[in-house]
């Protein structure tokens, strides 16, 4: 797991690479998770991103079952 600071939801997906996609959000009072997917390397990244002065985005690897797992989860 890897905490970034300062780094903003509209400027992660510089940071984690131009081929990367959102394919699933959910928000929950000022917490945000997505999954986002890379192509290129069939890899999955899990973010939790809180909307805060300064921004906290924590980031973690995880399978596909994992992410699949997330996305079919009702809250």
């Amino acid at each position: 797991m890897k905490l970034l600071r300062n780094i903003t939801l509209d400027n992660y997906k510089f940071y984690a690479g131009g081929k990367t996609r959102k394919i699933f959000s959910v928000a929950y009072e000022d917490l945000t998770t997505l999954i986002y997917y890379r192509d290129n390397d069939s890899k999955f990244k899990l973010v939790v991103a809180k909307k805060d002065d300064p921004p906290i985005i924590i980031e973690k690897g995880i399978t596909r079952a994992e992410a699949f797992r997330l996305m079919n989860t009702r809250p």
